[in-house]
């Protein structure tokens, strides 16, 4: 499949790069604050001001993600599965960080409306679809020419890990690292890689994002996801 266009670089002024801080919640920054966040402004269904809920998609996808072994959905270094949380998208919609936001107040209460109230202002912003774009880089390139960021996620290297404004092109993976699971967003490319966004905030890599070559793409990022309402 052939890309619409030599570059595409999704960025705006108005999609600050977030800051997970010391939680695992990073599949919420990918899906909601990323790709969704894009998707809904763009479609003029969310204000540029308005951020979507990271909190309510990291931890309603731990409820209902494949680990089933223990209850995590209150441990905030826990991570989840990014089809998890698609599927909340999907089937509840989503809500502004407003109704539930990830910093929580001085009380450390979350919702405190009633359960009808809260699905009902999510089923406001349901995404119709999500696919799978598997693992082929013109695949990658031509949905992000032509419908939006995508989803993805992979095995923290050292040079993913220590990425600074002079180390931010990165070209050979390691997969031996070990430094764990990640989830994050493509959000452009050009002829040679793709551009990253983190959830480590802007003191990360390139002002919170990173350039990935095709030789550090293919074999770092296991899945990817597009979206579409």
């Amino acid at each position: 499949m052939a890309a619409a266009a030599v570059t595409s670089d999704l960025r705006e002024a108005w999609w600050g790069v977030g800051d997970q801080g010391d939680t695992g919640s990073c599949v919420g920054w990918g899906s909601a604050d990323a790709v969704l966040r894009w998707h809904f402004v763009k479609a003029g269904r969310l204000a540029k001001t308005e951020k979507l809920s990271v909190r309510y998609l990291w931890m309603a996808a731990k409820e209902t993600d494949q680990y089933t072994s223990r209850p995590t959905s209150f441990v905030e270094s826990d991570g989840t599965w990014l089809t998890a949380a698609l599927g909340i998208a999907q089937k509840f919609g989503v809500v502004t960080d407003k109704v539930l936001p990830f910093k929580l107040g001085a009380g450390s209460q979350m919702y405190i409306g009633d359960a009808n109230t809260f699905y009902a202002l999510a089923a406001q912003r349901r995404i119709a679809s999500y696919f799978n774009l598997g693992r082929n880089l013109n695949a990658w390139r031509n949905w992000l020419a032509t419908k939006g960021p995508i989803l993805t996620r992979l095995d923290v290297d050292n040079a993913f890990m220590q990425a600074t404004p002079a180390k931010c092109k990165l070209s050979t993976y390691d997969a031996n690292a070990g430094l764990g699971g990640h989830c994050v967003a493509l959000v452009g490319y050009n002829k040679d890689g793709f551009i990253v966004r983190n959830s480590w905030g802007t003191g990360w890599g390139d002002k919170g994002f990173v350039y990935a070559a095709d030789s550090y793409a293919q074999p770092a990022f296991t899945e990817a996801f597009g979206v579409v309402l």
